[in-house]
């Protein structure tokens, strides 16, 4: 092994073995390293082992050693220099010397077990070559670790428990300081104060989709208000002399947990054929079952029905990935486990707990307008559906183009199925048609077809790996507007022509032959596709693509901002990208024209679009007066079309000051009334119209927003009450800078706004404040946000302090 120091120069000697010495009395260990077996450096070792015993004014006067390198002359003599004595271990009885040979055991497994952790967590870094510091941080774990006289290292927890108990605050104690509360065991039913402990104020810790054995809470029979056979009371407990109650965080008498238990149905056809018994923690724990109960009722989960029309089972991975939802969360669950858990009845308290989850869920997706817009979107579709549609003859037309375009530019190649790799998985494809419209007038301007890999077949560590991608924000779309306008800079903007596929493929990929594709060289049966080049569909797509535009603009020059991945600059010339459409700000036309030619001579393919008209969604009008005015027409058409609201009145604000949303769980459901457009789509366009030119929507559209799973009437009339306040659609977003403004942040908080004591048992969010801010640049407004605080103010100065500290970070650093 190779021993590195702290000099000047690696120190390159090879470390063979090490002495290892062990004082009765105390059960203290001292290894030392040896770089060879001689007795010299075998003295050495002793003489450093007498210093540190010394240096604990310990003086050594015996030693019980094995053979070998101890039986040395040279070591026996120096032992008697040293008025010492040595006696050895019989040949083949190393119990003689069990208190050492058992920690060499104790210390080698735990260097062991560290470097195999650290060689799991971080491989890139780790070597066999630390074995020597591993050692010694064994020995110093083994010597600093508090033992009792009995020889254990404290109270032990049993190896299947938690590690942490659960228990109820009941508040400050009377007779300790502060910051001590007395807390409620929940196992043993008496209270004591607790020092350690961690808050949970908002009850995030509990679960409330099943009993589980953390959560189990015997203190009510315990304590001898509820009583049921077999259970001791209070007065019952005290009575016994031997009882001992452990405070919170050990148990006297572990808990255990019947194991979930899986039978093979020979009857099933299916691949997941496994049957699930629930362990009985996942029962009603507050007292035995009715006995007129048939077991036969009792509904368990399923993964739905399958082609055959069978009912599948939960396989074991399935079975895992539900018990462990509340840590990954419903996006990381198996999704055949997540399908499962949606067909399990839940009570309301489990519902609304669901749903509280989701609406932060759904604050979060909000902030990203774009994506969060395209979700919903119906001008996008599946092959089959554009079939369906009045205009499938333009559909079928783009498809030709889409396979002429990939294969003109040898994107693929044909292969047979027969030399695919056996280890290799053959992706399917997908076709995704959709319609392009005039962001002013709404019309169709375009009909686009693309063939896609089926990303959802593909398998992480073997043809994708990192998935991560970052896009433009509107923080600094804005911000290079508004400079543009401040120093009359000149604006360009260019489209990348099938971008994704201009990169090639991260890996070896194979696909199935496209829906109505045909080739001479044979059908899908015997052919699949070989992919040369990054083909949209794949889960890596986007960051494959973003790795390589990002290469190839630093090659010419470009260098990348520190604050937004997605833009550049070089000299005077700063460039801004969201996945394919781009915007260059400089100095003059010919000099973005001369940036523009040399990124198409890196072999990039695209198209010069000149001055911005409409980008990602948004109309940009320059006006004869300099300034720029963001617009969203059509957007605002589509919407009043939905809704239909025909010559109503126009609404002077966005929400009714005196109507308050909540979940109106006992009012009619949204889908029985006689609403005739689609909820979630309506929602979706409002959040996508309030992030980029209407941020004075944006409180009423997360209110409504909020509730998108299982909207009411109420929710519904809200949405009309909002429409009517757009129907001023000529109103847009108009930037007229001021040159002698810098950055200003304005913002406020709404201290418990929401507040329902009604339903503040049932929907916790009606406890949190919500914040609101808005940042200018020379008077242009740059970011604007509104959206509840991630927790529970106690005061209208905490929920201030939150809402400037969200905003400042923001002004600071930009929108994360």
């Amino acid at each position: 092994w190779l021993l590195c120091t702290i000099e000047r120069e690696a120190n390159n000697e090879e470390i063979l073995c090490s002495n290892h010495f062990g004082y009765h009395f105390s059960r203290l260990h001292y290894i030392h390293l040896m770089t060879s077996l001689t007795s010299q450096e075998s003295i050495a070792t002793k003489k450093a082992f007498e210093q540190f015993a010394a240096d604990h004014s310990i003086q050594i006067k015996q030693y019980l050693a094995d053979n070998g390198c101890f039986a040395d002359n040279a070591f026996k003599q120096h032992c008697f220099q040293q008025h010492q004595t040595i006696s050895y271990c019989g040949v083949n009885a190393h119990f003689q010397n069990g208190i050492a040979e058992r920690a060499i055991r104790d210390i080698t497994d735990a260097a062991r077990t560290m470097l195999l952790h650290a060689k799991a967590r971080w491989p890139s870094a780790m070597h066999l070559c630390l074995w020597p510091y591993a050692v010694r941080m064994a020995v110093y774990i083994y010597n600093t670790a508090p033992v009792l006289l009995d020889g254990k290292s404290g109270n032990t927890v049993p190896k299947w428990s938690p590690r942490s108990r659960l228990g109820l605050n009941l508040g400050p104690s009377p007779s300790h300081a502060r910051t001590v509360n007395l807390v409620l065991n929940l196992f043993s039913g008496l209270v004591s104060p607790q020092f350690h402990c961690r808050y949970d104020d908002f009850f995030e810790t509990t679960k409330h989709s099943h009993q589980d054995v953390v959560t189990q809470a015997n203190w009510k029979q315990l304590a001898g208000f509820v009583k049921y056979d077999g259970t001791p009371t209070v007065q019952d407990r005290l009575s016994r002399s031997a009882q001992h109650v452990a405070p919170i965080g050990t148990s006297s008498t572990p808990l255990a947990l019947n194991s979930v238990q899986f039978s093979q149905d020979p009857s099933s056809e299916d691949d997941s054929d496994s049957a699930i018994n629930l362990p009985d923690f996942m029962q009603d724990s507050e007292g035995a079952h009715d006995e007129s109960t048939n077991d036969s009722d009792t509904t368990l989960p399923t993964a739905g029905i399958s082609s055959r029309g069978r009912t599948r089972k939960l396989s074991r991975a399935m079975q895992d990935s539900i018990s462990q939802r509340d840590f990954y969360g419903i996006r990381g669950m198996h999704y055949m486990g997540n399908r499962a858990i949606n067909t399990v009845p839940h009570d309301a308290e489990e519902e609304c707990i669901h749903e509280h989850d989701a609406q932060l869920e759904l604050q979060e997706r909000m902030r990203h307008p774009i994506a969060f817009h395209a979700e919903m979107m119906g001008d996008t579709m599946y092959f089959h559906q554009a079939l369906q549609q009045p205009d499938a003859a333009e559909f079928v037309k783009a498809l030709i183009k889409e396979v002429n375009g990939h294969i003109e530019n040898k994107r693929w190649k044909l292969v047979k199925r027969s030399e695919v790799p056996k280890d290799v998985d053959i992706i399917p494809s997908v076709w995704s048609m959709r319609r392009k419209r005039n962001l002013t007038t709404n019309e169709i301007t375009k009909y686009k077809s693309r063939l896609n890999l089926h990303g959802g077949k593909q398998v992480y560590g073997m043809n994708y790996f990192d998935t991560y991608a970052p896009v433009v924000t509107w923080f600094a779309i804005r911000i290079i507007i508004d400079i543009s306008i401040l120093f009359q800079l000149a604006l360009r903007q260019i489209d990348f022509i099938q971008a994704y596929p201009q990169a090639p493929i991260e890996t070896d990929m194979y696909m199935e032959l496209p829906k109505g594709i045909e080739t001479s060289h044979g059908n899908s049966k015997d052919h699949v596709l070989m992919l040369l080049s990054n083909l949209y569909g794949q889960k890596q797509a986007g960051r494959v693509w973003n790795s390589f535009l990002v290469e190839k603009l630093l090659s010419i020059g470009f260098q990348q901002s520190l604050i937004d991945e997605c833009v550049f600059y070089r000299d005077d010339i700063i460039f801004i990208v969201y996945v394919d459409d781009g915007i260059f700000l400089g100095q003059d036309d010919c000099k973005l024209t001369d940036v523009i030619n040399e990124i198409k001579r890196t072999g990039l393919d695209i198209e010069d679009q000149g001055h911005p008209a409409d980008y990602i969604g948004v109309t940009i009008t320059k006006h004869s007066n300099g300034y720029f005015e963001f617009t969203q027409w059509a957007l605002l058409d589509s919407i009043i079309n939905d809704i239909n609201i025909g010559d109503a009145y126009t609404k002077p604000v966005p929400a009714k000051a005196s109507m308050q949303l909540h979940a109106f769980k006992d009012s009619p459901k949204f889908s029985d009334c006689n609403f005739i457009f689609k909820y979630c789509s309506v929602t979706q366009k409002l959040n996508y119209l309030g992030q980029t030119t209407h941020g004075d929507i944006l409180f009423a559209t997360h209110q409504i927003a909020k509730y998108s799973s299982d909207p009411s009437k109420e929710h519904g009339v809200a949405i009309i009450y909002l429409v009517r306040y757009l129907k001023t659609r000529h109103l847009g977003l108009k930037f007229h800078p001021d040159p002698s403004q810098g950055f200003e942040c304005y913002c406020d908080a709404d201290f418990s706004g929401n507040w329902n004591r009604g339903n503040a048992q049932i929907d916790p969010s009606t406890a949190k404040s919500r914040s609101g801010w808005i940042i200018f640049y020379a008077k242009c407004p740059i970011i604007w946000a509104s959206k509840l605080q991630s927790q529970v103010a106690l005061s209208t100065t905490e929920a201030e302090y939150i809402a400037m500290s969200m905003a400042l970070s923001h002004s600071c650093y930009g929108p994360s």
